[in-house]
């Protein structure tokens, strides 16, 4: 699966979201790409013959980009930031011009960080706290080394859009034998990912750029009365499924509950 720790990843829902899919896919499309885990998945068990997949993160993309192309001069580089402080490795990330040294820096951080998490303030700065982890860093590299030869496939293709661009740029395309999946920052959660969040008129708009859209769609989101009415309103049928919560204020919401819901057309 996935070489990064996510927080929202959907590897807990994987069984879910493929009863939802088609099993023979032309091209799949995920304008909101994160961990790769549903893209890797789509590709490794599902019949596809494109995918096209985007995130907003810039940083992200290009730690893909790294690990695509360049994946044992990226894992040197990882070797030079184990020893170092994580406080010190977070400053020269967020400052950081050279491209390798900035996907390298990216792995180490998220290995070392709070849960997995990617927070940015809003000058763009990366400032999730050092977290408790003991990393086993040769399992991790092989585990890159996997995911490198995986994202190598000739079926993928990997952007750095926005949601608004990313169907700009392919709604044109789109057509009846192909997937789109939504898995955009939730509705009334933690939406500091990109420094600019996902508003409720963002929400809005997804959802109705995708309902004029004349192929499959399927969207996770938090199960709310507005995520049930905006996705109801546009002909969109909707089951509410239970997932496992590690993060929240609140202790009695972590745990397994019924916190998100799968919309399918």
């Amino acid at each position: 699966m996935s070489a990064l720790k996510w927080v929202g990843g959907k590897r807990q829902l994987l069984s879910v979201l493929e009863d939802k899919f088609p099993t023979k896919i032309k091209t799949f499309y995920e304008p909101f790409g994160g961990s790769l885990t549903v893209t890797l998945y789509v590709l490794e068990n599902l019949e596809v013959e494109n995918i096209v997949v985007s995130d907003i993160n810039s940083k992200l993309v290009n730690f893909y980009n790294q690990a695509k192309n360049n994946v044992e001069k990226l894992i040197e580089k990882i070797k030079t930031f184990i020893q170092e402080d994580y406080y010190e490795c977070r400053t020269i990330f967020n400052e950081t011009t050279d491209l390798l040294e900035q996907g390298a820096l990216f792995f180490f951080l998220n290995k070392k960080c709070f849960n997995g998490m990617y927070r940015v303030n809003k000058k763009g700065g990366y400032n999730v706290p050092i977290g408790k982890n003991n990393v086993n860093w040769e399992n991790n590299f092989n585990n890159l080394r996997s995911f490198s030869k995986k994202i190598k496939s000739k079926k993928i293709k990997i952007e750095n859009l926005s949601y608004t661009s990313f169907f700009e740029k392919y709604k044109n395309t789109m057509s009846k034998d192909d997937l789109i999946y939504l898995d955009p920052p939730y509705y009334d959660t933690f939406v500091s990912y990109d420094g600019h969040g996902f508003s409720t008129d963002d929400q809005t708009n997804l959802c109705e750029i995708c309902s004029k859209l004349d192929c499959h769609v399927v969207a996770s989101n938090s199960n709310t009365e507005f995520i049930k009415k905006l996705y109801a309103k546009n002909n969109f049928d909707i089951e509410e499924v239970n997932a496992y919560r590690h993060i929240n204020s609140d202790a009695t919401k972590r745990g397994k509950q019924p916190v998100e819901v799968i919309c399918t057309r």
